[in-house]
């Protein structure tokens, strides 16, 4: 199978181990569990809020709405009947224990529960088959060399499964450390709300997925064309790859806007610039700006991590 690992870093996202597409932010709550199963399987991790509706995997992202006025009617009803670290399979069943939910946005569906309105996020489109596993549990931990610890819902088939087995299936290049799982990275960082990942990667190209959700960005969220690719050398260090030296090229002064509570994606084709890239550990780049007027803005660069094979 060719290798392909999309990892979310600086409010960006990440696939499955050792899948074809990535996941995406967000949170869920559940409680802290350690515990025995079938007398030989430990579980470290916490539980993770899942709901199934219309085809697509939903997760709590631990936020509650602040929508007013809300019209008193659920637009579908909710049943549980499975056990909370396992995965819902049907539509219209969850593992936790409410009455419905409303549609709010495309990716976003409200649950009414304790009194507040909790708000779930649609799992990101992706060619994994995320049904064939069974358990769902949030880890968290530091990777190597990481500034920042990061936290991840994975989807398994193993409960046993921790957070440093998790690191090296994503990062290794050995396919022994590679475990079947789906993995989905969750915000620490609230930032602009801005999730940035890379889906349909290829030697040549990609396209670059960016995903606003939540945040305190007080201006327009915009990026343009310009992006930059880099690649980890033998002392896993970044570094710029080399574009083609006869071409003579300037980036269009152009802004896209970046929709809020949506997903705005960009098909890119480096093989003009940078040819076919060969196998290796990459990383592309995208300057956002938080725009409110002119003169007045900030901007950051975001990365989302690929890997190709």
């Amino acid at each position: 199978m060719k290798k392909v690992i999309l990892i979310l870093l600086c409010l960006c996202m990440l696939t499955g181990c050792k899948s074809e597409s990535l996941g995406i932010i967000g949170g869920a709550d559940g409680p802290t569990a350690i515990f025995v199963t079938d007398g030989e399987s430990q579980i470290t991790g916490e539980s993770v809020r899942l709901m199934k509706v219309d085809g697509s995997l939903y997760y709590d992202t631990g936020k509650t709405s602040s929508l007013i006025p809300r019209c008193g009617t659920l637009d579908g009803n909710l049943k549980c009947s499975i056990g909370e670290f396992e995965v819902p399979k049907g539509d219209d069943e969850a593992n936790f224990e409410t009455s419905g939910y409303q549609n709010v946005t495309s990716i976003t569906k409200e649950v009414p529960m304790e009194g507040n309105w909790r708000i779930f996020k649609s799992f990101p489109k992706t060619k994994a088959d995320l049904g064939k596993y069974q358990y769902a549990i949030k880890l968290k931990g530091r990777h190597p060399n990481a500034v920042r610890d990061s936290e991840y819902i994975v989807l398994t088939n193993d409960l046993t499964m921790d957070f440093d087995l998790v690191s090296r299936s994503m990062f290794s290049s050995n396919s022994e450390d590679w475990l079947d799982c789906y993995v989905l990275p969750v915000h620490l960082d609230e930032g602009w709300g801005v999730s940035m990942w890379a889906e349909d990667v290829t030697n040549t190209g990609l396209t670059v997925v960016l995903e606003q959700f939540g945040g305190n960005a007080d201006g327009k969220l915009q990026t343009g064309e310009w992006y930059t690719l880099e690649v980890m050398n033998e002392e896993n260090e970044w570094v710029s790859v080399p574009t083609n030296p006869l071409i003579d090229f300037a980036w269009n002064s152009v802004a896209y806007n970046i929709k809020a509570n949506e997903q705005t994606k960009f098909e890119i084709d480096w093989q003009w610039l940078y040819g076919s890239l060969p196998t290796g550990q990459y990383r592309i780049g995208k300057e956002i700006m938080n725009y409110r007027a002119p003169g007045d803005f900030d901007k950051e660069i975001y990365y989302a991590d690929f890997y190709i094979e």
